[in-house]
């Protein structure tokens, strides 16, 4: 009976705790969204409160704020763009290395392996001057073709989560593809990344949530490329401190990730695990 007690106490202990933990979450996007439909006076004399009235206007003008003369459709637009595209680059290159360290046998590729676990250790803003430069001299600054550059990298947390699939996979396949007279790039292209689509589609949406949150890269490489992550950083001096519209415009900035993120959460969950992904 002492033992029942004590496991029910840390169950009950463990809900309490996580219930709390997701409150804490959850508490400030509801916060915001009761915001979004209260003017700014009544913002200021009712913070916490729900809204007398859902004042619906700062959604209404909120598609016509712009930042640099980009207006919030344009800024949806470049980041679907943007996201898509350094998603598509991210696969890519992130499944070629894990594939190939994984089912091929050639000298240093342990090395190789851990070479990219050390080089994640190392802070990358160290090398944001270099690549600044090298952008600048190879005329890639604003434009599409040098922020598709910047995820073609092949390593970071993408390939690790491949390598552990593709590791657990089965070289049967291919060995009995190469009995057939099939090429390296046949295997890959045509047995392999088939195989391989449910992992490719839960590392993908990940990666693509990242890269529509991507502030930084755009900072720097492509100010002339507004998107929804730029341009709400700089929608404060536009709206002149109306905290209400802003917050209906990181919201809208928000609403993409969430439906994402709703529709494929089982894919993501049924199709990783902690320290990979399942085979």
């Amino acid at each position: 009976m002492k033992k029942s007690s004590l496991g029910w106490g840390i169950k009950i202990t463990a809900i309490v705790i996580f219930t709390l933990y997701a409150i804490s979450l959850i508490f400030p996007f509801v916060w915001m969204l009761m915001n979004t439909f209260k003017p700014m006076k009544e913002f200021m004399t009712n913070t916490n409160g729900l809204p007398h009235t859902f004042y619906t206007e700062n959604w209404r003008t909120s598609f016509d704020l712009d930042v640099y003369g980009v207006r919030l459709p344009q800024m949806y637009l470049n980041s679907v763009i943007i996201t898509v595209g350094c998603t598509l680059c991210c696969l890519f290159s992130s499944s070629a290395t894990a594939y190939v360290l994984t089912q091929y046998r050639f000298p240093g590729r342990s090395v190789m392996y851990t070479m990219a676990i050390v080089v994640m250790m190392i802070p990358t803003i160290g090398s944001v001057a270099a690549t600044y430069t090298l952008y600048t001299k190879l005329q890639l600054l604003n434009t599409y073709t040098g922020i598709f550059l910047t995820a073609l990298g092949g390593f970071g947390s993408p390939f690790l989560l491949l390598y552990g699939f593709y590791r657990n996979l089965s070289w049967t396949y291919g060995e009995a593809a190469q009995i057939d007279g099939a090429g390296h790039f046949r295997i890959y292209f045509s047995i392999m990344l088939p195989m391989a689509v449910p992992a490719l589609v839960a590392v993908g949406i990940l990666q693509a949530i990242g890269f529509w949150n991507d502030y930084f890269t755009i900072y720097m490489y492509a100010r002339e490329i507004v998107t929804v992550s730029y341009g709400i950083q700089n929608l404060n001096s536009t709206l002149a401190g109306n905290l209400p519209a802003l917050f209906t415009a990181i919201m809208l900035s928000i609403i993409p990730i969430l439906i994402v993120f709703a529709c494929f959460q089982k894919v993501i969950m049924n199709n990783t695990s902690i320290g990979g992904i399942k085979g």
